[in-house]
């Protein structure tokens, strides 16, 4: 009993302060060696940022105190120099006050590492809710490779050996690493809730997983409107699997009913702060923002040079190996989770296609994707588990190493000087296939710039 729960320790250890210290470091040694400045990755990220920071001190999700600090730094795009008054993008103004434009639920997982330096009087500086930001979601998705390594060894029954591999490539050969963990994007919080909920989700033991199941996917929806998909896919799972009636109806009422405290979290701060549905960030997009290039952006959002899946993460080529030998598994009782992680991520890259962002605006790699990075290493088992994987070990192993190091790339690299030179915009998307005008490519001429081996990298940039 001892052996077991110390180890289960040591694995927790590992994984969740072990890649929380990867992250955070990762992140502060370039950016106190002045070799990358960009602290914030995007504006998108900044109520998130000083959320917790409100709640603990103010018991509110008001942002009014720090209005004029945003704005002097991150104005409105189109009104940088604040001469029209427009509020910026990222806030909502409901009647005096000014509130977030995107969802609250990352700020509020947040609150453990806001909460002492809050109460103990550390001012809300930029530098000091910048560290506070990073630590808190490095933390954050150090807990989900925690579970998603639960998921493989209790739910899945791995090998250790495995288990340790497929936590690997979540962590460090996704743009988790890279971006997901390097600010309190929505991304990382409906990860770490989706996770959460399907490892409650495979138990089956007790009604009671159903139940915690739903709670946890209800708040997974309410962090991120996408996680709908892979819960309305696992309840469909539910509804057509091969069991009494009475049973699946049962074991989804308990889902639905483990909704409720999320429904009813959500009626109440839409009521109490912003008043109104329609004051909510997506409610204005829900119905004008799909304006994606179909079919083309679907090809984008995997092969894109500047943006693609498989050209950020190239091994992910083996998720979708590892789909196909899933069906032509006939041992379904094992394969389910894979194929229908397989489907999760098809129907999610096929609906983001039609967003006009699908690309993720000015961030590195597969942002608008990233919500389903849990099902996309998933998918990469079957194929672990094959003997194709001994036959192809050395070739996954080269992927692997260089997906990691595409991800400690952009700790260097990344700093929205590309997207500033070459980004168009959803209009005109052909900024995204070029080859020659790549991130990549781009990155080194900028080295070349810097050995004098070559005078500018863009036509836009400043010689040297």
């Amino acid at each position: 009993m001892d052996s077991h729960y110390n180890g289960n320790m040591k694995a927790f250890l590992t994984i969740v302060l072990g890649s929380a210290v990867i992250f955070f470091c990762s992140w502060f040694s370039v950016s106190s060696l002045k070799i990358n400045s960009l602290d914030i990755q995007s504006e998108d990220t900044l109520p998130a940022m000083f959320l917790p920071y409100s709640i603990v001190q103010n018991g509110n999700i008001y942002l009014d105190r720090f209005y004029d600090q945003l704005v002097k730094k991150y104005p409105q795009p189109d009104d940088k120099d604040y001469k029209k008054g427009n509020v910026p993008f990222y806030l909502i103004k409901v009647e005096n006050h000014y509130l977030s434009a995107f969802t609250i639920i990352a700020p509020l997982l947040a609150l453990p590492v806001y909460f002492f330096p809050v109460i103990f009087g550390v001012l809300p500086t930029w530098q000091n809710l910048i560290i506070l930001s990073h630590m808190a979601e490095a933390l954050l998705m150090g807990l989900s490779g925690w579970l998603l390594y639960l998921i493989a060894t209790k739910r899945l029954n791995l090998e250790t050996k495995l288990a340790r591999t497929v936590t690997v490539i979540y962590l460090f050969a996704t743009i988790n690493y890279g971006l997901v963990s390097q600010a309190l994007w929505q991304h990382g919080s409906v990860q770490l809730l989706l996770l959460t909920g399907l490892y409650f989700y495979l138990s089956e033991s007790y009604y009671i997983n159903y139940l915690l199941s739903g709670i946890f996917w209800g708040f997974a929806f309410l962090a991120r409107p996408t996680a709908l998909l892979p819960i309305a896919l696992f309840f469909g799972t539910t509804l057509l699997s091969f069991r009494p009636v009475k049973e699946k109806l049962s074991k989804l009422v308990v889902l639905a009913f483990g909704a409720l405290p999320a429904v009813t979290f959500f009626l109440w701060y839409n009521s109490t702060f912003y008043r109104s549905f329609t004051n909510q960030g997506y409610s204005s997009q829900l119905f004008t923002s799909w304006l994606g290039d179909f079919p083309v952006s679907f090809f984008g959002v995997w092969l894109s040079p500047s943006k693609g899946i498989l050209i950020y993460s190239p091994i992910l080529i083996f998720s979708l190996i590892g789909f196909v030998l899933a069906l032509k598994n006939k041992n379904k009782k094992v394969t389910d989770l894979y194929i229908i992680s397989g489907f999760v991520v098809f129907i999610h890259t096929l609906v983001i296609s039609f967003w006009k962002h699908w690309y993720g605006g000015w961030s590195f790699g597969y942002r608008m994707s990233s919500d389903v990075i849990p099902f996309m290493v998933l998918m990469i088992v079957p194929f672990l588990q094959s003997a194709y994987y001994q036959k192809y070990k050395k070739l996954f192993i080269c992927l692997l190493t260089l997906s990691i190091i595409i991800q400690i790339l952009s700790f260097i690299f990344y700093d929205g000087i590309w997207h500033a030179a070459y980004d168009k915009g959803f209009h005109d998307t052909s900024w995204l296939w070029s080859v020659k005008d790549s991130e990549f490519v781009f990155n080194i001429r900028r080295v070349l710039v810097k050995l004098n081996l070559l005078s500018q990298a863009c036509p836009k940039c400043l010689p040297q």
